[in-house]
């Protein structure tokens, strides 16, 4: 158990240092994007992926940043980011307990429920939605009639949902675990 406890203890500290820095990185990317080393970094896909738009592949590192577009790829970044940070911000409260030994509870049961639905809006909502910014984004400097907004679901999405399932059922038996340790509280 204190192993348990040592190891909540350290990845509480990796889920605050988290909730600070990548939002922050990822302003930091868009907002220096034009520099040498950023954009060698960017255009060796490092950072982001190429951009799949009707007319091709876009590397990030080869687009005319104008504020609007930079602003608009920045907002694709951190939609993409939000599950990520509100997964951090769900499975904090878990851990606490978990430090504190307290494992089978319905209130982690709850937090891994959540984390499941989390998982389902990233699947269904925020991934769609960051990619169609990106394309957005990456597409907004062409000519008029050569401007982009197109929105996918593939394999990536259905990964996420069938997660989403898996953390739901974990909930579940997180339930379950936590009623068998309340009965056995009262069996002398």
């Amino acid at each position: 158990m204190t192993r348990i406890q040592k190891v909540s203890t350290y990845l509480l500290a990796i889920f605050n240092l988290l909730l600070i820095i990548l939002p922050l990185f990822v302003l930091i990317l868009w907002v220096f994007m034009e520099y040498a080393p950023i954009k060698v970094a960017i255009s060796e896909g490092l950072f982001f992926n190429p951009v799949h738009t009707p007319e091709g592949i876009v590397n990030l590192s080869t687009i005319q940043w104008t504020p609007l577009p930079r602003f608009t790829g920045l907002m694709a970044s951190l939609v993409g980011l939000l599950p990520i940070l509100l997964g951090l911000i769900v499975l904090k409260p878990v851990f606490r307990n978990y430090k504190t030994a307290e494992i089978f509870n319905a209130y982690n049961a709850r937090h891994y429920k959540y984390l499941g639905w989390l998982f389902f809006l990233d699947a269904l909502l925020t991934k769609p939605l960051s990619g169609m910014l990106m394309v957005l984004s990456v597409t907004l400097s062409n000519p008029p009639g050569h401007r982009f907004v197109q929105i996918g679901f593939g394999t990536p999405n259905m990964e996420e949902l069938l997660c989403g399932v898996l953390v739901i059922v974990i909930s579940w038996v997180m339930v379950e675990g936590y009623k068998l340790q309340e009965d056995q509280k009262f069996i002398v």
